[in-house]
């Protein structure tokens, strides 16, 4: 199959290189070389739902277009965070991506949870935190809306919104472009685009990408002779690879002069990609086999990567984990959306259904032996349909809308090991390799109506406008069951409890209605024609949602909405003959039950908090000449979580016979029972918060042999933060810096570049993701240490 799929690929690519030839003279006197400079120049953004110069518009934005994301080598949707101020991602493999925005996320991992930073593709919102992840081609432009953004997109963007922009089917003209990639780890790729007018008033564009690649985490065996254990297996899947495509067709009507219709088709798929595994780290081991912990039961060391079972250091990019894991995900998206102005006002009208099956399964614990294994998969199902009408009278611009979204899922999150072993001994009295798997469908439903006017007071003090109310209706079904075949054999698997057992407890526990609003208010002052001064209140919401843990109070079971109050004021300014662009944001956040992601006893919970940040954000686009570009990005920010659930008891089986108590853990004859003092963490940071961070990029270009060559440096470097809210000491990521570089040649006659490229060149290990286990460490996900490869790309057409 995968050599079918390249096949097909290669052939559409190679079709589409065709007409080069018949286009190349045609082209040689308009092609544009590679670095004409010109960075500072404000791109055209949509952060408002209608195209804006970045410079008007009073939102903390940041946008590069297809070509500036082309230079910094992106080709997948995470890489953006390193030129974005305040933004971070997690990401263990493609089957979860978590983004976060000045400290907001969703860091759960279980998949019915929705994310609070929003991911939009062409105008549609992605409500899975599972379909967010992607190869990245062919694309327009990249926006990133800086906090609460509910009042024109909804009630999941307390956090901010990220929207990628495809290139279209607008242009009459014939055009598109092949592009092949190689790089370390035997990562290669091909990409291909082709479009243009089929008819008189009809266009269409077809893009297409394939990649695969080995893991850069390799599989490694234990030599525990010495322990008398002999030479443990590891699983001989190295972990990090890809194996992937996606393609997309958009097809455009002009069904009047003034009324287009634009038609979407998406699919991408993962096929058998070798995941689900860590490194682990951070762990001192004590007499009786587990780690060091503080009071609040969270493993406190931070030795670095070790081997288990050995606890001899290790390489952040070696894992000795047994068991092998895979992610195979497949997803559609059709989409319809009409434009039609109408004269006085314009109609848009967006509707959209996305499906995505998943199977994943993983290796929780980096040990060559069976401690925790997670098995998960998941039907997604998502409808959204939004109709808005927008007009401008010149000193009064407006638009209103409703908006339906509903979403179903129909999946299961399996647990094997330690985490279950109170739920075994209780349910069989004792245990071999039991197994909780949790079983649930959720039905979702919102509706919303929106409006948001702009309001010119003066000719140069404005107002901004908005609001929206959101109704939200949820329900899951839910059982909870246990199974261990080869210690309790029996003939079904015991229910432990349903959702409608926790509903005897906590009345309507399983069903969440909730109506909310949302509201914007700014005041926006244009002082010269290059400079804007704002100041904005935002009120954003986001839903609530259920927790998946295999052992959980009803009490706990569901966590509430959350509302976010949102102070900011920021300029927009350019200076230096407009080679120069400096935008800066201060911003202060005050959170109304926060929902703060804990693994506490090893099992996932999420739990309501009040919380509060301060902040500020400057972004410098400097172009002094037409040869050198430089952008430069700078983050400060504190913040505090009121109170959130510790560790409270954590269960582990006996490792060898008549371990002693240790710490706070006692043996109770084959498990251990982990009592830990401190049951709440108070005024923690907000995960991926560094107090300061700093994102680079400088590039020059010169003309020489028929063409441009262009130098580029870029990277990121962030203060040290803690990967999760609880803040254990084991999840506290230090300081690093991540430098990038890049040589290109661009052929002037022909569009045709060839660039070699190097990431992460100084080879600094740093973490992607982590979990804090208590009594059993740290796992980890390292980022890929440094890559190299060369990229060619062939346009044509105009």
């Amino acid at each position: 199959m995968h050599n079918v799929k390249r096949a097909l690929l290669l052939s559409a690519c190679a079709a589409a290189a065709l007409p080069l030839c018949a286009h190349a003279q045609d082209e040689q006197a308009s092609q544009n070389t590679t670095g004409t400079g010109g960075i500072a120049n404000a791109i055209v953004v949509t952060a408002n739902k209608r195209s804006e110069n970045l410079q008007k518009v009073p939102i903390s934005v940041s946008a590069f277009s297809g070509e500036q994301i082309d230079r910094l080598g992106i080709t997948d949707t995470t890489q953006v965070t390193q030129q974005i101020p305040s933004l971070r991602v997690n990401s263990w493999s493609p089957n979860l991506t978590i983004f976060s925005l000045r400290g907001i996320s969703q860091s759960n991992f279980t998949d019915n949870l929705e994310a609070p930073v929003a991911v939009y593709q062409d105008n549609a919102y992605i409500g899975s935190m599972n379909a967010i992840s992607g190869q990245l081609f062919d694309i327009k432009r990249v926006e990133v809306l800086r906090g609460p953004q509910g009042t024109l997109f909804g009630r999941n963007a307390t956090g901010g919104l990220i929207h990628y922009l495809s290139e279209d089917a607008s242009q009459s003209e014939f055009n598109g472009y092949v592009q092949g990639e190689y790089g370390r780890f035997n990562d290669w790729s091909v990409e291909g685009a082709v479009g243009g007018g089929l008819a008189e008033n009809v266009r269409i564009r077809v893009a297409a990408r394939v990649q695969q690649a080995d893991g850069y985490i390799k599989s490694r065996d234990t030599d525990a002779t010495a322990l008398g254990l002999g030479v443990l297996k590891g699983s001989g899947q190295d972990l990090g690879g890809k194996d992937g495509w996606a393609a997309r067709v958009n097809l455009q009507f002009d069904i009047t002069p003034d009324a287009t219709i634009s038609l979407w088709y998406k699919h991408a798929e993962d096929n058998h990609v070798a995941t689900g595994g860590y490194v682990f780290e951070n762990c001192v081991y004590l007499d009786n086999g587990y780690c060091d912990t503080d009071a609040a039961g969270l493993s406190d060391a931070q030795n670095g990567v070790i081997n288990g079972v050995t606890a001899e250091p290790a390489s952040p990019w070696e894992h000795f984990g047994e068991r092998p894991g895979r992610l195979d995900r497949v997803m559609n998206s059709y989409q319809g959306q009409l434009e039609w102005d109408f004269g006085g006002a314009t109609l848009t009208t967006i509707t959209n259904y996305l499906t995505m099956d998943k199977q994943y399964s993983e290796d929780g614990d980096a040990l060559p032996l069976v401690v925790v294994n997670v098995d998960t998969g998941v039907d997604f199902k998502q409808f959204s349909q939004e109709v808005r009408l927008s007009g401008d009278t010149g000193s009064f611009t407006w638009q209103a809308g409703a908006y339906f979204l509903d979403m179903k899922y129909d999946g299961n999150h399996a647990v094997t090991g330690a985490p279950i072993l109170d739920l075994a001994l209780a349910g069989n009295g004792g245990f071999s390799q039991p197994t909780v798997n949790q079983l649930y469908k959720v039905d979702s439903q919102n509706w919303s109506v929106f409006a948001q006017t702009d309001l010119q007071l003066t000719e140069q003090l404005s107002l901004t406008v908005g609001g929206r109310y959101s109704k939200d209706d949820k329900s899951i079904d839910y059982v909870n069951v246990l199974s261990d075949p080869t210690y309790a054999p029996q003939p079904d698997p015991i229910v432990l409890f349903t959702d409608r057992d926790l509903a005897a407890v906590v009345p309507g526990v399983n069903r969440d209605k909730y109506g909310d609003w949302a509201a914007r208010v700014s005041l926006n002052y244009q002082a010269t024609p290059d400079t804007l001064l704002f100041a904005s209140w935002n009120r954003g919401i986001k839903g609530g949602n259920w927790s998946l843990s295999s052992n959980i109070a009803a009490q706990d079971f569901r966590h509430r909405p959350e509302t976010l109050n949102s102070f900011e004021a920021g300029f927009k300014t350019s200076l230096l003959d407009r080679t120069l662009r400096l935008n800066g944001t201060l911003f202060h956040y005050i959170y109304d039950d926060y929902q703060a992601f804990s693994l506490a006893a090893g099992v996932p919970h999420v739990f309501n908090s009040d919380a509060h940040s301060t902040g500020a954000e400057l972004e410098a686009f400097w172009s002094p000449s037409n040869r050198f570009d430089a952008v430069l990005g700078a983050t400060w920010q504190t913040s505090s979580v009121d109170s959130i659930p510790a560790t409270d008891v954590q269960f582990g089986p006996e490792l060898f016979p008549g371990a002693p108590d240790s710490q706070y853990c006692t043996n109770l004859g084959g498990v251990f029972r982990c009592d830990f003092p401190q049951k709440t963490i108070e005024g923690a940071e907000l995960p991926n918060a560094p107090r300061f961070s700093f994102n680079y990029l400088l590039r020059y270009n010169f003309d020489t042999a028929g063409g441009n060559v262009a130098a580029q440096v870029d990277g990121v470097w962030y203060d040290d933060q803690f990967l999760e809210v609880t803040n254990g000491l084991g999840s506290l990521q230090k300081a690093y810096n991540v430098t990038n570089a890049s040589l290109s040649y661009q052929h002037a006659a022909s569009g045709i570049t060839v660039t070699a490229w190097g990431r992460n060149v100084f080879d600094k290990a740093y973490r992607a993701y982590a979990l804090n286990l208590g009594i059993l460490g740290v796992t980890s996900i390292y980022a890929p240490p440094a890559t190299y490869g060369v990229t060619l790309k062939v346009p044509f057409g105009g």
